[in-house]
């Protein structure tokens, strides 16, 4: 793939991930690390990863067979940035 890297989708999706990550941090140092501040952004952590690493593999032209866990397809939507 010939995209330049700060445009290709997999950098894109690093950098929300590290937003979530940063939040994450905050929320769980604070002083109300409630279980209802930390689930929402849980669930953006865990889409962000699993497509970081499909997108990854694409770029990097890797045939990876990633199933999606049983339940993945109920979650609910989560809405990013």
């Amino acid at each position: 793939m010939n995209i330049p890297t700060n445009a290709r989708p997999s950098t894109r999706i690093l950098k929300d991930l590290l937003k979530v990550r940063n939040e994450l941090i905050k929320v769980e140092n604070s002083n109300q690390p409630f279980v209802s501040n930390i689930d929402p952004l849980m669930k953006k952590d865990y889409f962000l990863s699993d497509a970081l690493v499909r997108y990854l593999c694409y770029e990097m032209n890797i045939e990876i067979n990633l199933k999606l866990e049983e339940g993945d397809d109920d979650k609910e939507e989560v809405e990013l940035f």
